[in-house]
């Protein structure tokens, strides 16, 4: 039995994440992960993301390093989670799935457009105003790199933290403060995606102007409903 330092509650948000974004996810894809006790717990590799049990995490450092004892191996995409604990302190939950819809918008010459572009209000008050795009690179190190850089870059340009990670030809990541929040900006890009494939289907995207998008993203009414998530 593992070892239980963290209050229940926390481990259940955990487990609540897995659960909730593992439609996104088949055959042991995908992985979250949780801050605590210095440092974070993840999704074994080889686990199921919709069966996730406390017994399937490992206890890492902020290094992406196994703690002394862990029997299981972390999931080899543990560098990007660990980047984002290091660097982010109010970053307490990381989700990283592979959602078929959004997946195929990735792996195609619509991704920009999808990245940069707003379909409807929800969208915005859920995935923010843009979405921070990851070129592609091979998982492990080199995906961490790519994603470095490019968060490092979007928060330069945009002044606040991406609410949605896209890796070109890959999937996507929500990191949040709570896992609600995580599991609820993935779970809108998918409906986003759905969306935008149906709407190019019909034969033209109709996209928010610039100023709808400003205006929903500064109304009260949509901060407040944000902010009920967090």
């Amino acid at each position: 039995m593992k070892k239980i330092s963290l209050l229940p509650e926390r481990i259940e948000q955990l487990l609540n994440l897995s659960h909730t974004v593992s439609s996104q996810a088949i055959c042991g894809e995908g992985n979250v992960s949780m801050r605590g006790d210095d440092g974070f717990y993840i999704k074994a590799s080889g686990t199921d993301l919709a069966t996730l049990e406390w017994e399937d995490t490992v206890h890492c450092d902020l290094d992406g390093n196994a703690k002394e004892g862990e029997e299981l191996k972390p999931s080899m995409e543990v560098s990007f989670h660990a980047w984002f604990y290091r660097t982010f302190p109010d970053i307490n939950f990381v989700s990283h799935t592979h959602p078929t819809n959004t997946v195929k918008i990735l792996c195609s010459a619509r991704v920009f457009n999808f990245a940069t572009r707003r379909l409807f209000p929800d969208q915005v008050v859920r995935n923010g105003v843009v979405s921070c795009l990851v070129p592609y690179a091979t998982p492990g190190i080199p995906l961490m790199e790519k994603i470095e850089e490019s968060v490092t870059e979007f928060i330069r340009v945009e002044k606040v933290f991406p609410k949605l990670i896209l890796l070109q030809n890959h999937g996507i990541i929500t990191a949040s403060a709570s896992a609600k929040e995580c599991a609820t900006s993935a779970l809108m890009c998918e409906k986003s995606a759905e969306i935008f494939i149906g709407a190019k289907l019909l034969n033209n995207i109709s996209f928010l102007s610039r100023d709808a998008i400003a205006e929903v993203n500064s109304d009260p009414n949509e901060t407040y409903r944000r902010n009920l998530i967090k």
